[in-house]
């Protein structure tokens, strides 16, 4: 039987939200016309991968999958929280500037932009309010746990 670490589940579960928050904001920005003018379908894959990577080795680097089941304890929620805003933020602000810099704005590698402007700055918003409910929920469970014991 295969053990994998918390921490290996946890990134391979937010890197499927992030990518899954990106998706439904460029569907909802797009009226679900992406194949239209320019098409955001060929260019969102490549963008949803690097933003999922950018999340996670920037919520690895806040620290918030050293201590997986530690961030369960009472009174270590608002520190987690705190991390995790802060990882969004910067990933945001990035993935932002990466849209800006590709387009015709900023080094003019494409004609127009790979994705609109509002999908990496509300799609960061969507994707943090998930992955916040995803550690309360594992918050709440854990300290459910020891109060049935």
């Amino acid at each position: 039987m295969w053990r994998t670490r918390p921490g290996a589940l946890a990134m391979i579960i937010d890197a499927l939200i992030v990518v899954e928050s990106f998706a439904v904001v460029l569907i909802v920005r797009a009226a679900g016309d992406t194949a239209g003018s320019p098409p955001f379908w060929p260019y969102f894959w490549p963008f949803a991968v690097f933003s999922a990577l950018a999340f996670v080795l920037l919520l690895n680097a806040n620290g918030m999958y050293q201590s997986i089941l530690r961030q369960a304890e009472p009174g270590i929620y608002q520190g987690v929280q705190l991390r995790l805003l802060s990882a969004t933020a910067m990933a945001a602000v990035g993935l932002f500037l990466v849209v800006v810099c590709v387009g015709p704005w900023g080094f003019g590698l494409m004609d127009f932009n790979p994705v609109p402007f509002s999908v990496p700055l509300m799609g960061s918003v969507l994707a943090y309010v998930q992955l916040a409910c995803v550690r309360l929920l594992k918050a709440k469970l854990a300290r459910d746990s020891r109060t049935v014991n």
